[in-house]
């Protein structure tokens, strides 16, 4: 357990390329934006395409965006 009773983090990942298929959270700033599942990513981890359910269903983040990604699954 971490600080006060609660989970630790995962990692944040820099390497994208090895989470396709998998579901990632994504955070700025210390604060979670929303949960997704890589589609893709290109060879360089430079940029990748997210699945998500609902109204947005697909979108393209490049490192450069300034998200912190963690797998979740």
């Amino acid at each position: 357990m971490g600080v006060e009773g609660r989970t630790p983090l995962p990692e944040v990942m820099d390497e994208w390329n090895l989470l396709v298929g998998r579901t990632i959270e994504i955070r700025r700033d210390g604060r979670h934006v929303r949960t997704a599942e890589v589609e893709a990513a290109t060879s360089d981890s430079s940029i990748m395409w997210l699945r998500f359910d609902g109204n947005h269903l697909r979108k393209l983040i490049a490192k450069t965006d300034g998200y912190d990604i963690r797998h979740i699954d």
